[in-house]
């Protein structure tokens, strides 16, 4: 039975993805990024809420 060595390449490969594993780890730690959904940015002007845009005053 023949006994396959790692190839030096194989151990660069391996550093290489779990350097992409430690890097994913730490974005999934981060809280999710603010999309402003639900949010009020800003208050609507005087009469703008009452009044429908095809309406004539």
């Amino acid at each position: 039975m023949t006994v396959y060595r790692p190839l030096p390449a194989d151990r660069e490969q391996t550093e290489y993805m779990r350097q992409i594993v430690r890097e994913c780890r730490e974005l999934l730690k981060q809280s999710p990024p603010d999309t402003f959904l639900g949010r009020r940015t800003h208050e609507p002007f005087q009469g703008e809420g009452d009044a429908t845009p095809n309406e004539e005053r």
